[in-house]
């Protein structure tokens, strides 16, 4: 974004009033600042946001080609500059097999439904021929978060075999995932793009122990999601239980690809169509609704607004849903790793600051733990509601009363309360925006998440940056192999450094704890 353009937008800030007085001037707030789309209702009319700067934030998602660039991506143009490559898990979805991209995603999840429907019925079983109860996801970041998040989301619709999932290279993780579990039963999902990541492999690696200390077979427990089908199949991964997908997906934009495997084994295949065709249904809208109109694009703007122009550096997202209490995790990696970027595409410094904070828990746990800071603290922080209109379990009531905790949440923030007493006056002008889902089902959870997919791209294109890449995890990656070779030698090191003091420090308590394989 030009520097004039920017600078112009953050002097729009200043001339809006309290949203108290927004409300009072303008009884008409609430229709031009609500969207509806794809079984989503979205109400930004508590935003810090006047007429004046609406249009020039609507002028400018038209002036950076929102719909355009989407486009773009979805013929399989080059949108991941810094590395070369196409992003295409739009392709994943697409209800038109017309692309190239397309086609190959299509036979990879046709694959992957059809083995997953073999296990849940019994067709495949396990080495000594009993029948999978558990499956045993490992994977981190997009492999995990994602799946993870979505598995428990749609719990109800499960009738398959029980789905955990293992992230952390903290044994305590795969250890509690093990415990109660039958090694002639479990089938362990190995997701890794490329098949390398030190902590999926290393889990991995227990868990092929674990089977074949019970079973000489082992290989008839494993399947594999990745990029790399050769490393693999040279790990071991027999090649009908390899479930490839492209370096066009990348990891956090990968719940639409075969990475959704164990969400497929959870709900079955026909469930997880309807997943993808709520995603298409998100698709489909941001390239065709007016901006003004367009769902992902007016999310997309009251963000960057709250972040770049506002400055408010956090956002807190809050499910009032019991089953979407993983949501807030799986955004952090979503918009922070695509986003969280000092650097533009063009080399220069990011305007404004880039990705906001994210973070939150579900509601109304979170009322009763941080949002005495949120009404009454000194920083502000845009909150995100994000609830059903559709009960979802068996206490109508209850939901009546989740619901209504929302709404006052909402005006508590925006409106604030007067009293004589300072340390019980709310100061408000304090923004939120609220998130209803008609149902939560596969395919309004699959709108939902492409919403946001779309939103941090849009957020990315107006900040300049390049939403695709991940340098500074990669930069990670490589230090932890380095730090990890150094501990398994047993290598001390005498220079003063950032480093050795406490690689020196750990290798010399080491020696002499106890220590278990």
């Amino acid at each position: 974004m030009d520097a004039e353009v920017f600078h112009s937008l953050k002097n729009l800030t200043q001339g809006v009033a309290p949203l108290s007085e927004l409300f009072q001037s303008d009884p008409s707030r609430s229709q031009w600042l609500t969207v509806d789309a794809c079984g989503i209702h979205a109400d930004f009319s508590r935003q810090r946001i006047n007429k004046s700067l609406y249009e020039a934030l609507v002028h400018c998602a038209d002036v950076v080609d929102v719909q355009g660039s989407f486009k773009k991506m979805m013929a399989g143009d080059v949108m991941n500059v810094t590395e070369d490559r196409a992003v295409g898990h739009v392709a994943l979805r697409a209800l038109a097999k017309s692309s190239a991209m397309a086609q190959q995603a299509s036979g990879q999840l046709e694959r992957a439904k059809v083995l997953a429907n073999e296990i849940r019925t019994g067709a495949i079983n396990g080495a000594t021929g009993k029948q999978f109860a558990t499956i045993i996801n490992i994977g981190i970041g997009g492999s995990d978060l994602g799946p993870a998040m979505v598995t428990r989301a749609l719990r109800r619709f499960a009738n398959g075999p029980v789905v955990k999932f293992v992230s952390n290279i903290d044994s305590a993780d795969l250890d509690e995932a093990l415990h109660d579990a039958n090694p002639e039963t479990t089938l362990f999902v190995i997701s890794s793009k490329t098949f390398t990541t030190l902590e999926t492999m290393h889990n991995a690696e227990r868990a092929r122990r674990w089977v074949q200390a019970i079973i000489p077979g082992w290989a008839q427990h494993f399947v594999a999601a990745t990029s790399h089908a050769e490393a693999a199949l040279n790990w071991g991964i027999e090649k009908d239980r390899c479930l490839e997908f492209f370096d066009w997906v990348g990891g956090r934009f990968s719940l639409s690809s075969v990475i959704g495997f164990p969400i497929m084994c959870s709900i079955g295949g026909d469930q997880f169509s309807e997943f993808l065709a709520g995603m298409s249904e998100m698709d489909h809208h941001v390239v065709t609704a007016a901006t003004d109109r367009n769902l992902p694009v007016m999310h997309a703007l009251m963000w960057w607004m709250n972040s770049a122009l506002h400055s408010f550096p956090t956002v807190a997202v809050i499910p009032y849903s019991h089953d979407l209490s993983r949501l807030p995790a799986y955004l952090q990696q979503l918009v922070m790793e695509s986003n969280g970027k000092s650097v533009g595409v063009d080399g220069r410094s990011v305007l404004g600051g880039s990705s906001p904070v994210v973070w939150g828990e579900s509601g109304t746990n979170g009322q009763h733990a941080f949002f005495q800071m949120l009404h009454q603290g000194t920083q502000i922080v845009p909150v995100e509601f994000v609830t059903t209109g559709a009960s979802l379990g068996e206490d109508d009531e209850a939901h009546d009363l989740l619901f209504a905790n929302v709404i006052a949440q909402s005006e508590a923030l925006a409106a604030g309360r007067t009293h004589s007493e300072p340390h019980k006056a709310f100061e408000g002008n304090r923004p939120s925006s609220v998130l209803v889902l008609d149902e939560l089902s596969p395919r309004r959870l699959g709108s939902l998440i492409a919403m946001y997919e779309h939103s941090t791209a849009i957020q990315g294109w107006l900040m300049g940056v390049n939403s695709f890449d991940q340098w500074g995890v990669e930069l990670g990656k490589i230090l932890a192999v380095d730090a990890a070779k150094a501990i398994a030698s047993g290598m001390s090191g005498d220079e003063q450094t950032m480093t050795h003091p406490l690689l020196n420090w750990y290798l010399s308590i080491r020696k002499k704890l106890p220590r278990n394989q």
